[in-house]
């Protein structure tokens, strides 16, 4: 069996980058992502999980050095995993619990990877489905010709992020911030100013 090994804090990098999001959203929704729905007290509870797991880490949101507000990174977080899970099953892509298990083993084990998972704004509730999407879109970008050098990969990216918007589209709730396809989240006072990190981010662990 084939192991993935996957940099859980360098890939999250990629995940979210070219989201698309247009029309109108749902009342009560987040986000529309295909045909599933991202509720909002569902956004809110994972928020909820991810402060009390950063509390038992005896870690802060300040520590992150976020480049953008945590509503938004989680609500990204969320919908990107659904969409890559959604686009898998239509590709016929199995991800096994064994896959993900030697994802977390080649992070250093559990902790480590939880640790990893905290820095990159992931809830630990939501830690086996987003290692899972990273296993599915990892394995579509080697079907779509990615190999092992940088300008193959990021090529392959592009096919497989352009497939997913086209087969999986996600729309965002406009309450939650504007969204531009190139640049993400726009800077929104609403949410809050993010202060520039005073320290560089954790480097990933090695694969």
């Amino acid at each position: 069996m084939k192991s993935y090994q996957v940099r859980v804090a360098v890939a999250v990098a990629v995940a979210g980058v070219a989201l698309s999001a247009c029309g109108p959203v749902q009342a009560g929704a987040a986000a529309i992502v295909g045909k599933e729905r991202i509720a909002a007290s569902d956004l809110d509870t994972k928020i909820q999980d991810f402060r009390k797991d950063l509390a038992a880490h005896k870690m802060t949101e300040d520590q992150l050095g976020l480049r953008i507000p945590l509503t938004q990174l989680i609500l990204l977080r969320l919908a990107n995993d659904e969409q890559y899970i959604q686009l898998g099953k239509q590709r016929g892509i199995a991800v096994t619990q064994r896959d993900i298990d030697d994802v977390i083993a080649s992070q250093g084990g559990q902790s480590q990877t939880d640790a990893a998972l905290l820095q990159s704004g992931v809830p630990l509730s939501m830690g086996r489905e987003f290692i899972s999407s990273l296993i599915i879109q990892q394995k579509l970008v080697e079907q779509a010709g990615g190999g092992v050098d940088q300008q193959s990969q990021q090529l392959a990216l592009q096919k497989v992020t352009q497939e997913a918007d086209s087969k999986v589209p996600m729309r965002f709730s406009p309450r939650y911030g504007k969204f531009d396809a190139q640049q993400g989240f726009l800077p929104d006072e609403r949410f809050g100013k993010v202060p520039a990190p005073e320290q560089p981010p954790a480097a990933a662990p090695p694969a």
